[in-house]
């Protein structure tokens, strides 16, 4: 059973981070909003000097037998930094499936995950991603990298941030499992990009 946090805890951890823009519902129907615990999805846009954020506001929240995720995710680049509709609509439209993937796992599985790893990973539809980062209709993301100074949590829950990966890096992560993830991290950490999206960004691996 995972920890559960509130709204006000979120408004007050990403008020630190930068300017808390209006929550918003799902572009689509990916996220499988009827799985999260609360019952109901919901998405917060924030803005700092140089990026954009969209994060998951509520897939902590507990449902009714008090079973949390215990976790919220987000993502973050400059093309995030406009309405979700723009050119970062192929980020948040991760960011969605890619939390409708944890919803659906459930959190038994999630925390047992988290458990055990500090950096997860997933695969998700194509969606709006650039033909570039697509491999077999297939677009791969890493969870849980480190962003220097930002905390990853969020009162007592876990905040993780969502880096898509491109076909050689999702290759790596197959063929390697944990130990390619946590070179991955490292390659991303030492060429400066850490967490941040970016559709120019090039293969790190």
């Amino acid at each position: 059973m995972g920890q559960t946090d509130d709204s006000s805890t979120r408004d007050e951890f990403w008020g630190q981070v930068g300017q808390v823009g209006a929550r918003r519902g799902p572009l689509g129907d990916a996220d499988e909003a009827g799985l999260w615990s609360g019952g109901s999805s919901g998405y917060v846009h924030v803005t700092t000097p140089h990026s954009g954020i969209a994060a998951t506001d509520g897939l902590s929240a507990a449902g009714a037998d008090g079973s949390s995720l215990g976790l919220e995710v987000y993502i973050e680049g400059r093309e995030l930094v406009d309405r979700a509709e723009g050119e970062g609509r192929w980020l948040v439209t991760a960011l969605e499936e890619a939390a409708g993937a944890l919803a659906a796992a459930g959190p038994d599985v999630v925390t047992a995950a988290l458990a055990d790893h500090d950096l997860i990973s997933l695969e998700i539809s194509a969606g709006d991603a650039p033909a570039d980062w697509v491999a077999d209709g297939r677009l791969g993301l890493l969870l849980g990298v480190e962003l220097p100074g930002r905390p990853q949590t969020i009162g007592s829950v876990r905040a993780l941030s969502i880096s898509p990966l491109r076909p050689s890096e999702l290759a790596v992560v197959v063929a390697e499992g944990a130990a390619g993830r946590r070179r991955l991290a490292e390659a991303l950490a030492a060429q400066g990009w850490y967490s941040y999206a970016d559709s120019t960004r090039q293969p790190v691996l």
